[in-house]
């Protein structure tokens, strides 16, 4: 199958940009989990890079995730204070893009910190 990606616009690209930021953000976590955090990491910001708004387009929902998997691995560092800024970044992204029904995750991770904190 061959496909012909026309730039940012198109929605073949948008397609094909979704699908990989998903897989790096799962193939980051699968570093994480086999205790190869600084690998996840490099990766996670990568994903931090390429779903820039205006970069390649608007991803909310990919650079959601992207700030939800950085506050889990801040989080398991013990550096709570930095996931706490992901988290609140990551739900700020959702609010500022009308997407708050997908926020659970991040409310469910943020809550997971502040309790760490005894908050």
């Amino acid at each position: 199958m061959v496909f012909r990606i026309n730039g940012p616009q198109s929605e073949e690209f948008k397609s094909h940009f979704i699908d990989s930021i998903e897989d790096l953000n799962k193939l980051a976590m699968k570093f994480v989990q086999n205790q190869d955090i600084e690998s996840g990491l490099k990766i996670l910001n990568f994903c931090d890079e390429l779903t820039t708004p205006g970069r390649y387009g608007n991803y909310p929902l990919q650079r959601n995730q992207t700030f939800n998997n950085l506050g889990c691995v801040y989080r398991r560092l013990g550096k709570l204070k930095a996931a706490i800024n992901y988290l609140q970044s990551a739900l700020s992204i959702l609010t500022n893009n009308n997407l708050s029904k997908f926020s659970a995750m991040t409310h469910l991770n943020l809550c997971a910190v502040l309790s760490q904190l005894g908050e």
